[in-house]
């Protein structure tokens, strides 16, 4: 055998070696027998908005605003009329009297504020409680179609990570539509 032949020979088996290996690096997933990454997105929010169960939730945590609302406004309105008579009854009373009744509109106004936090805390818990109870509702909707449909992947389209996405990866069209059927 020629030396130059050997050398040939030896370089075109490397070259083809190389070449089987770049091309199986280089090759799609679904070529080298895996499938490829299916990827989704939904936006939360978009379902919440727009699904019965959160269109139900929503409209419940409004009215429990608004009751709590009145319920602030009729306690307000009482402190802004012991004020008044306060303020029209000052020049009539005593030092002391007038002392007595600052020190208790005080208190009744201290009471006031921390009414108004504990009506505040019950609408965020209340809150808090719808989006958990829509959540609890949502996940295994969405698990089983990302399973049905073969996603590998869904993604919030609201977390701050995710900057762009082609929106027709979009799926919460079709997961409000899967959520609308399971709503009483």
């Amino acid at each position: 055998m020629k030396p130059s032949t050997s050398v040939a020979a030896i370089f075109a088996g490397w070259f083809i070696t190389f070449l089987s290996i770049s091309l199986g690096i280089a090759a799609p997933p679904a070529a080298s027998g895996k499938e490829s990454l299916k990827i989704g997105v939904i936006d939360f929010r978009e379902v919440a908005l727009g699904s019965k169960a959160g269109k139900a939730a929503k409209a419940r945590l409004e009215k429990l605003a608004e009751k709590l609302q009145q319920e602030m406004k009729a306690e307000q309105a009482k402190l802004l009329t012991r004020k008044k008579e306060l303020d029209a009854a000052m020049s009539r009373l005593t030092v002391a009297e007038r002392e007595d009744r600052i020190a208790s509109l005080e208190r009744d106004g201290a009471t006031f504020q921390r009414l108004l936090e504990e009506k505040t805390e019950e609408l965020k818990n209340a809150e808090t409680k719808g989006i958990q109870d829509l959540a609890d509702r949502f996940d295994p909707i969405l698990k089983a179609y990302a399973v049905e449909k073969g996603f590998s992947v869904i993604l919030e389209a609201q977390q701050p990570g995710l900057l762009y996405f082609d929106k027709s990866l979009d799926l919460s069209a079709e997961i409000i539509k899967r959520l609308d059927r399971t709503s009483k």
